[in-house]
């Protein structure tokens, strides 16, 4: 198999340039420890097709972020996703317009009167 372009973890985003090809069942991000062998790093993963695979013999996998012995695996380098400045902004605007914005700055009550109040508050009484 081939050396992939910007070969990356699907979760963390590190470099798996070193990764032996084709990946081992076992395979582990020596950055945050995710499994590699996993749906989520496929280039046949796709969120739009029925079982998230457009590989249509491929046996269903329930959990795309957890090892499993599909032998259709093909690895792709763009799998990590990152969150980028404009899906923060949606995030607080949303937030602010459901009145969530100020409730994510101020800590959770930490004894249950603190708790009761803050419920009480909350409904009014």
């Amino acid at each position: 198999m081939q050396a992939i372009d910007n070969f990356q973890c699907w979760r963390c985003g590190a470099s798996l340039a070193d990764e032996p090809l084709p990946l081992a069942r076992e395979a582990r991000c020596r950055g945050c420890g995710a499994d590699l062998h996993v749906c989520r790093l496929c280039t046949f993963y796709d969120t739009r097709v029925a079982n998230a695979c457009r590989e249509p013999i491929a046996d269903k996998v329930n959990d795309k972020t957890r090892a499993n012995f599909c032998g259709y695996l093909v690895p792709r380098g763009d799998a990590h996703v990152a969150v980028d400045g404009a899906s923060a902004a949606a995030r607080a605007g949303l937030d602010g317009l459901f009145g969530l914005a100020d409730s994510a700055s101020t800590a959770s009550p930490t004894t249950p009167d603190a708790a009761r109040d803050a419920l009480d508050d909350l409904f009014r009484k």
